[in-house]
């Protein structure tokens, strides 16, 4: 998703006015995948933490896996917030799905909401 290809493409179909609806939700669909698929790794992360709590660092273990989301999520944070505005209820329940889990998992999008 930082590719330079992949986040031109993205940020493109976020943005463009013609883009079509049903391509539009799906990237949104992908980060919201994305951010699943990252919480289920920091909970698994989490647990296995718990195991070893002797020997390894929470701070250390999940530091580069919420970095990266974070990172991803500062890259796409603005269109993510203007499909929220979409016309269409489709893009903007999608979009309200996506905030809400980057909420949930509290990452850190506040640099590039003041810059918006």
């Amino acid at each position: 998703m930082l590719g330079r290809d992949m986040r031109e493409l993205y940020i493109d179909l976020l943005t463009r006015k013609e883009a079509p609806v049903k391509m539009r939700c799906q990237v949104l669909r992908n980060m919201l995948m994305y951010l699943m698929e990252e919480e289920a790794r920091m909970i698994k992360a989490d647990q296995e933490w718990k195991k070893l709590q002797n020997k390894v660092d929470l701070k250390e273990m999940g530091d580069i896996q919420s970095g990266m989301a974070s990172t991803i999520i500062q890259v796409y944070i603005k269109q993510i917030l203007e499909s929220f505005f979409h016309h269409h209820s489709q893009v903007r329940m999608i979009a309200l799905s996506v905030i809400t889990l980057i909420l949930r998992q509290g990452l850190c999008i506040l640099y590039r909401l003041y810059h918006i």
